[in-house]
């Protein structure tokens, strides 16, 4: 095709990549929390996912639930887990400019 230059896409492209790659970097040592029964078990998150500290009122333990603590775990974690994806998403979308890239972006 006359007239495009490839190689600009080429260079292009590659840039874009070591931008989302090194903001994955960034958002690996930026955190999130997740909290469940009303801030009594707390989940601290990387915005890569990586769970970094789980945190549990001595409240919960006293009670000696084990079901519920084991519920509150659960929600607390995903909780994290989910602010973790949308940072991710949102961060890296701001550098793609909303582009869906397999593998990288989404």
């Amino acid at each position: 095709m006359p007239g495009v230059d490839l190689n600009y896409f080429m260079r292009q492209a590659s840039k874009l990549t070591e931008k989302l790659e090194q903001r994955k970097k960034e958002l690996a040592e930026e955190t999130v929390e997740g909290q469940a029964g009303d801030g009594r078990v707390k989940v601290v998150a990387t915005g890569t996912g990586d769970v970094r500290s789980i945190k549990i009122a001595p409240d919960v333990l006293a009670a000696g639930d084990v079901e519920m603590m084991e519920d509150l775990i659960a929600a607390a974690v995903n909780s994290a887990l989910t602010q973790a994806r949308e940072l991710s998403e949102r961060e890296l979308g701001k550098v793609s400019g909303g582009l869906k890239i397999p593998g990288i972006t989404g």
